[in-house]
């Protein structure tokens, strides 16, 4: 999962305005292809909200993977959250 809006230039996405907000994950297990298997990178000037993890477990090559958040504000519940939240 990678929330990351990317562009040729940077002050384009400083000036466009995306804001992502209210978006579930849920149910979701697996294997993921890097470590860090969540990555929320939002920018500062529009930061996402509402972002909630529903019991998600992933792996990488057999071992816990890793969550990122840059800009991100939410929540983690159910009975398993996996990689450890950064919400």
């Amino acid at each position: 999962m990678n929330e990351y809006v990317s562009f040729d230039h940077l002050e384009e996405l400083q000036a466009s305005g995306i804001k992502i907000s209210n978006v579930t994950y849920k149910d979701i297990h697996g294997t993921s292809a890097t470590q860090v298997a969540v990555k929320f990178d939002c920018s500062k000037k529009h930061p996402c909200t509402g972002i909630r993890m529903e019991d998600v477990k992933l792996t990488y090559r057999n071992r816990l993977a890793y969550a990122s958040c840059r800009n991100v504000d939410g929540t983690a519940s159910g009975t398993s959250v996996q990689p450890q939240s950064c919400l």
